[in-house]
């Protein structure tokens, strides 16, 4: 047999051609398939992000730190008003808050949230939700139940939320009870007269507490024992803007593109293969290799999405973000992108594991080739 009949038939230019091109795509589009593939896998899992948010609402300070912010800003516009002065709003429990730091946000919410109340909430919000994609409704089916909240603030819990609240108030001044004797003093007898904003010594002490208490008893009674999301939803989607039968849409776009995100490499390596595979060294240079850098270049973006959402969403997006959150903030997108970014960096390494093995593969064969050839004839 001729030598050259045994050796593999080259490949045409076009084929090589074609193969470059696939094999770039490949390289260049490994990182973004497996990107859109892990935010499909984690965006649309509902165990996962009840659990996930579950966590967030129950565990983390994210609600104190939120509420911290909100006493802050309520704080500020009462300066500026001019309610730390007068009072002349009292008693009024969201001015209350107003003095509010993160430890008694811990306290209050320990009180009056229970787990389990909080975990229904994430529950039916995030089922709704999911159900909502799904199905032939116009916005999410989402109700809670409030039942569980109202028996909390209408206890001994909600009045330890009152007191919390009510020791963090500064002790008054003489000018702010002359102040209050004075108003007093112009009303007729048996007319109330808001406090000022600052805690009475008796004998007004225990009187000004009740009203706080009377207060909350008034917000409770107020509140209903079912609030149906539902109803809010509708309402703003009637005002304009993106409409939810659009926002669904996108949803389902979204879900199924993720969905077939990971058929694509895969597809590519199959024209790779057809087009251009006809031996282990062609396998080797066409598929090893851009295995092995598309799984490197995948693997870079998990060595440095925490610096890069560190300092680059701090300076960015979230530069306007009221620094009190802003730390709470970066943490949740820290830990969500882990979710992401931890199962991405394994993938990306099994795919360079797998590129490089076919390196080898064909390194350790082409040593063995001349070895197994059989030796010429000797000359007679």
């Amino acid at each position: 047999m001729d030598k050259k009949s045994s050796e593999p038939r080259q490949a045409p230019f076009l084929a090589k051609a074609l193969a470059f091109i696939l094999a770039l795509l490949l390289v260049v589009g490994l990182p973004l398939f497996l990107l859109v593939f892990d935010v499909w896998r984690v965006v649309f899992n509902p165990p996962l992000i009840k659990n996930f948010i579950t966590y967030e609402v129950v565990s983390s300070d994210l609600i104190p730190v939120g509420l911290e912010w909100f006493s802050d800003r309520r704080a500020q516009e009462r300066v500026q008003k001019g309610e730390a002065l007068t009072g002349i709003d009292e008693p009024d429990i969201v001015l209350l808050m107003s003095f509010l730091g993160r430890e008694d946000w811990r306290a209050i919410k320990k009180e009056l949230l229970t787990d389990e109340f909080l975990t229904h909430i994430v529950s039916v919000t995030v089922d709704g939700t999911y159900g909502w994609i799904d199905s032939t409704d116009r916005v999410p089916q989402i109700t809670w139940e409030l039942t569980p909240l109202i028996d909390r603030l209408d206890s001994e819990h909600g009045v330890n939320g009152i007191v919390i609240a009510y020791d963090n108030l500064p002790l008054c001044t003489q000018k702010e009870i002359d102040d209050y004797l004075y108003r007093l003093s112009l009303v007729p007898p048996g007319v109330e007269v808001l406090y000022n904003l600052c805690q009475f010594p008796p004998p007004w002490h225990d009187d000004q507490f009740s009203d706080y208490k009377n207060a909350l008893f008034k917000v409770v009674a107020n509140v209903p024992p079912q609030f149906a999301l539902t109803d809010e939803l509708s309402r703003v989607a009637d005002q304009g803007g993106i409409g939810p039968d659009a926002i669904k849409g996108q949803l389902i776009l979204i879900r199924t593109l993720g969905n077939l995100a990971w058929l694509l490499p895969l597809v590519l390596l199959l024209l790779i293969v057809a087009v251009i595979v006809r031996s282990l060294k062609t396998l080797s240079r066409w598929v090893g290799l851009p295995m092995l850098v598309g799984g490197f270049l995948a693997l870079l973006p998990t060595l440095v999405y925490r610096w890069l959402i560190v300092n680059v969403l701090a300076t960015g997006p979230l530069s306007e973000t009221p620094e009190i959150i802003q730390p709470e903030v970066i943490r949740v997108i820290t830990r969500a992108a882990d979710e992401i970014f931890k199962p991405m960096m394994l993938q990306a390494v099994v795919i360079m594991a797998l590129g490089l093995g076919l390196l080898l593969w064909y390194g350790l064969a082409s040593r063995r080739a001349p070895s197994a050839r059989p030796a010429a004839p000797a000359a007679g």
